[in-house]
């Protein structure tokens, strides 16, 4: 595995980096570890999404330049083309579209979602054990011998947590810990990386999360918990910068809650779906029924809207899942 993505990094000079839309923390911080990689090593490199990252990660960019592509601007050259946390051009949104237009340019799959190995990818740094793909990266460091920088170090560790929940979810393992031990020596600390990402919420965050969690329903004798967001509601907590993903932990600790389930309608009329699991429940079999994909525990899709249409659909989705 390791091999062939040393000797494609070793024969190229020009790199780009992008992931899927509306990037997350794994994402993002996959990116800037291999971002930072190849820049020691005297690549040129860009990093290119089709959106920019939440502002809860403008930490990173003091170290890690993240370009967003204008649709139907062409991609800076390149030799090579990473895709983080995703296997498919069609997750790549606006870049994809300008990527699938390449040929003979090789693409790299870095990720540890079931079935990347079905993706675009020509070559894997791929691992489903993996608690996420920074974890890969940082496993592409020791193999190519090389010292983890400070920026590198915020990268992973911003993997790693984004997608172990800062270490609360069941992909926690020894791994991710061993990991994060690794990274401390190399000068990190976390809680300078929690206070940047989640202590510097503006007031309105608090009213957002209050409107937010009182439109929670429960469905299913409280095994279902069901949150649907209208665009006008998305639209105020995108221009505070509102993360609605703060929305399911507090319904997720409901006694009883099997599955969580956000709905927000976007401006386009589409609704995107985040689930989330408890105990043995799993929930990426139900965001692959609508074309999405994820994580057991974690998973999401978009479906077609209206808002309702999508609610009841995915409602009763969860409900021949669970057995109800």
């Amino acid at each position: 595995m390791f091999d062939d993505v040393r000797q494609i990094i070793r024969d190229h000079d020009r790199f780009l980096i992008s992931g899927h839309v509306n990037p997350d923390g794994d994402c993002i911080g996959t990116q800037c570890a291999l971002y930072q990689l190849l820049h020691e090593l005297g690549k040129e490199v860009h990093i290119l999404n089709a959106d920019a990252p939440e502002a809860i990660f403008d930490f990173l960019q003091e170290h890690t330049t993240f370009g967003v592509h204008e649709p139907g601007n062409a991609l800076p050259p390149h030799d090579v083309h990473f895709l983080t946390d995703c296997s498919t051009l069609s997750r790549l949104g606006s870049v994809g579209t300008e990527a699938a237009k390449s040929r003979g340019v090789p693409r790299v799959v870095v990720d540890h979602h079931e079935g990347s190995d079905a993706g675009d990818g020509d070559y894997l740094l791929w691992d489903v054990t993996a608690p996420s793909a920074g974890c890969l990266v940082h496993a592409l460091y020791e193999a190519m011998n090389l010292p983890l920088s400070r920026a590198a170090a915020e990268g992973i560790f911003v993997s790693i947590v984004s997608d172990t929940g800062w270490f609360r979810y069941s992909n926690t393992d020894r791994r991710a810990l061993s990991i994060t031990e690794s990274l401390i020596a190399a000068g990190l600390e976390p809680h300078r990386i929690y206070d940047a990402m989640y202590r510097r919420n503006p007031q309105s965050s608090v009213f957002l999360l209050a409107d937010g969690l009182s439109r929670a329903t429960f469905e299913a004798d409280g095994a279902i918990a069901e949150l649907a967001l209208d665009a006008a509601y998305c639209t105020s907590a995108r221009k505070s910068q509102f993360n609605t993903d703060g929305l399911l932990d507090p319904l997720r600790s409901v006694d009883g809650v099997l599955v969580v389930a956000l709905l927000k309608e976007l401006v386009d009329g589409k609704v995107k779906i985040s689930l989330r699991a408890n105990r043995d429940f799993e929930v990426d079999a139900i965001a692959r029924s609508f074309g999405g994909g994820g994580h057991k525990k974690a998973a999401g899709a978009t479906l077609d809207g209206p808002l309702q249409k999508a609610q009841l659909s995915l409602r009763n989705a969860i409900l021949e899942a669970i057995g109800a």
